[in-house]
């Protein structure tokens, strides 16, 4: 067996498991149907949800509702998360904020939010912000710090400016930790979506989606907007950030593949 063949399987069977699982459940009636489709039942509605162009029409909201505020959330952790772990008159003055705005889960901000922009998609990219800035700033912060002080003494005696030594040293050696931050941010700011999109559902997209169904007592629907929530995450990682780590730090050799 060929290893892409075994990497293949072994990546699969958590869900195969799972897959049969839920086949017995159903099967044996323990969880009434009604409630818990078949696995059949929910891949017909899955790719009813393809074929008729409504999945499309809903990621295209989704994406909507999070990639602005993903990408801003982005260039201010990175500005913001630099500058503070390069200097300790800003790690002063703003890690206790951080630390505590933290401790509070970002959709609990949302009905202030939504006093101040309504049910709006501006509330919506709001929520998305918070929740990803503030998993990224925290790798952000902790990458530059750990970067080797022997490579910036170097980039010193080598008469690189400070601008020049944070672009072409701090940024490259804290990459490992800035792309592990990108995962963390996305998926925090992919889960803080569909949660707002369940209640600013004017708005909204595959979090409407799956609580307008549970009113309707469509369970196949429910479970196939968590499939299809679930498969956004799947290709984000195989083809962004996995493509960015090939690209980067296996190529440098910083990481093994």
């Amino acid at each position: 067996m060929g290893p892409r063949i075994k990497d293949f399987i072994l990546s699969i069977s958590s869900f195969v498991f799972l897959i049969i699982i839920w086949q017995i459940l159903n099967a044996c009636q323990i969880i009434p149907a009604w409630v818990l489709p078949s696995p059949n039942e929910t891949l017909v509605t899955f790719l009813e949800l393809v074929g008729n162009g409504m999945l499309a029409k809903l990621l295209i909201n989704s994406f909507l509702n999070i990639f602005p505020a993903f990408i801003l959330s982005m260039a201010a952790s990175l500005l913001l998360g630099v500058l503070i772990g390069i200097n300790s008159v800003f790690r002063r003055i703003f890690l206790p904020f951080l630390a505590a705005m933290n401790s509070v889960p970002s959709l609990a901000w949302l009905p202030l939010i939504i006093l101040f922009f309504g049910f709006t998609r501006q509330s919506i990219w709001t929520v998305v912000f918070i929740s990803s800035f503030l998993k990224i700033i925290y790798s952000v912060v902790g990458g530059v710090r750990d970067v080797n002080q022997n490579w910036i003494l170097v980039a010193q005696n080598l008469g690189l400016k400070k601008f020049e030594t944070v672009i072409k040293v701090i940024l490259p050696g804290a990459l490992p930790q800035i792309l592990n931050g990108l995962r963390l941010g996305f998926g925090s700011a992919w889960r803080s979506l569909i949660g707002a999109e369940m209640l600013v559902v004017t708005a909204g997209g595959l979090g409407k989606y799956i609580w307008m169904s549970q009113w309707t007592f469509k369970f196949d629907q429910v479970i196939s907007g968590v499939v299809a929530i679930a498969l956004i995450g799947i290709l984000m990682e195989q083809l962004v950030f996995k493509r960015i780590e090939r690209t980067t730090l296996v190529r440098w050799g910083m990481i093994q593949k």
